[in-house]
């Protein structure tokens, strides 16, 4: 985090009043993304009703930021700066705001008294900084109030990277749940609490939320703050004083994965198939912990213990869902199998996936002899598509049939079907699996498909190769009735 921003994060509510006082409030226009397309504030973020020598630069700088509607910074715009009253100088330190919407300037004081100066945004509008220039040899200071020195009695005002501390609390935490307070006290070489210090924390590794503190120090130097990790690992606590210091200790926190306790049953049960064929869905379990949160990187071994079948990528570790799911399971001897997914001595574990080898259909009948007379008229289907599962298997048979509805017994005549989404007469044949072309072997084509979408379909059939089909003359094409793919 920017020097900038870390002012801004603690001194913009005093920023905002004071800018109301003295006319110079946030100003936020209707936009849509930027200072002209979105609701764009410029805001009040440092350095405001300080007091100087005429001359001389302020201490701090003068700070804006600009951001969206979100409160997100909005970089790259310029910011021009207007001295109103005094008579003083300044010297902007970019000529645009950073990647978090900071922009900052040096401000020299003219005449003894008030002076003001607008920070401008074209298309947002303006916001107006004062501050005093005191020739009487008080000034320099913050406007933050008391301004004595580091040492004897008095609260420091300079803080030390080498007196102050940085501690959590507690040092371990649970990944998601757990939060650990962060402290931080602000001091000066001589070790006296310095208030009114601006404190903005990092930390190390990823998954990490760090809440800020809420306010700068209080006249005990102490700010507070908190960490929760969505990621595993030990993280670095980093206090930074005032966008520049950053303090030399700092604090630890081990983030844990929650034990896990139980195992559960995904998909994959109750399927079927040929001996020797792979299911159709892959087995796949869910590793758990107390609270019901998935457990990451827990090791799943699954097992064929029943009808001799094998299975592929037998020792799985669960992912960020939790899931272990196998790459493949082929049945083995007709009727039952099992495959047990073992997970040591979680409660649930071996969940046990169950499939039944079902040997391969008969051959259907041979069909009737064919008749001279039968002439093709139009296409049907035999076996029409009906509701399935995603990835389950179904079979479509489509005959050509003469005017009376008898299958015309033609061989090798190609057709071919496709799928619709409901409502859509687009084709989305990406979303079927197996042979779309299939040749007539007495006068019908079979085809055996699965479909990997969620939706509801209409699947047309049509060839190319008997034009004078259907009331359409060459465009002999058949349309069956909605089914669900759920």
């Amino acid at each position: 985090m920017s020097h900038l921003q870390s002012v801004h994060r603690h001194l913009a509510p005093l920023a905002f009043l004071t800018a109301l006082a003295c006319g110079g409030e946030d100003l936020v226009l209707p936009t849509d993304g930027s200072p002209g397309n979105s609701s764009s504030v410029l805001r009040l973020a440092g350095g405001n009703e300080q007091v100087g020598r005429p001359g001389t630069p302020l201490r701090l700088p003068i700070v804006v930021q600009l951001v969206d509607q979100d409160g997100n910074g909005i970089p790259g715009e310029r910011v021009t700066w207007v001295v109103s009253t005094g008579g003083g100088t300044v010297t902007p330190q970019a000529p645009t705001t950073d990647a978090e919407g900071f922009a900052s300037a040096d401000w020299i004081l003219g005449s003894e008294g008030p002076n003001s100066l607008d920070a401008v945004v074209t298309g947002v509008g303006s916001v107006t900084f004062t501050a005093t220039a005191d020739n009487s040899g008080s000034g320099g200071g913050d406007g933050d109030g008391d301004d004595s020195g580091g040492g004897g009695g008095g609260l420091g005002t300079e803080p030390s990277a080498g007196t102050s501390t940085v501690s959590a609390d507690p040092t371990s935490i649970m990944v998601g749940e757990g939060v650990s307070t962060i402290r931080v006290t602000v001091r000066d070489p001589s070790g006296a609490p310095v208030p009114g210090a601006v404190v903005t924390l990092t930390a190390t590794g990823s998954g990490n939320t760090v809440n800020q503190p809420d306010g700068p120090t209080g006249n005990d130097g102490v700010a507070v703050g908190r960490l929760r990790s969505t990621v595993a690992g030990t993280k670095d606590v980093v206090a930074t004083v005032n966008g520049t210091l950053q303090i030399n200790q700092t604090a630890q926190v081990t983030v844990t994965i929650a034990p896990a306790t139980r195992v559960q049953l995904v998909e994959g049960d109750e399927q079927r198939a040929e001996p020797g064929a792979e299911v159709p869905v892959r087995p796949a379990v869910r590793v758990l912990d107390a609270a019901g949160d998935p457990v990451v990187g827990y090791q799943v071994t699954f097992v064929v213990t029943q009808g001799g079948g094998t299975v592929t990528g037998e020792l799985q570790t669960t992912n960020a869902q939790g899931i272990a799911r196998v790459d493949s399971w082929r049945l083995g001897a007709e009727g039952r199998n099992t495959l047990e997914a073992r997970a040591g001595s979680l409660q649930g574990s071996p969940v046990v996936f169950n499939a039944t080898a079902v040997a391969p259909p008969p051959p259907p009948p041979p069909p009737p002899p064919p008749t001279t007379e039968a002439k093709p008229h139009h296409l049907v289907f035999q076996v029409p598509p009906h509701n399935v599962g995603v990835n389950e298997p179904f079979r479509v048979e489509v005959a050509i049939v003469d005017a009376a509805g008898n299958v015309v017994p033609l061989n090798g005549i190609q057709i071919y079907v496709g799928v619709f989404r409901e409502g859509n007469e687009v084709p989305s044949n990406t979303v079927v699996v197996g042979e779309r072309f299939v040749d007539t072997n007495n006068g019908v084509a079979v085809f055996h498909l699965r479909i990997t979408e969620q939706n509801r379909f209409r699947m047309r059939a049509l060839t190319d190769e008997l034009p004078q089909l259907g009331p359409h003359g060459p465009e002999p094409w058949l349309f069956s009735g909605v089914f669900e793919v759920r």
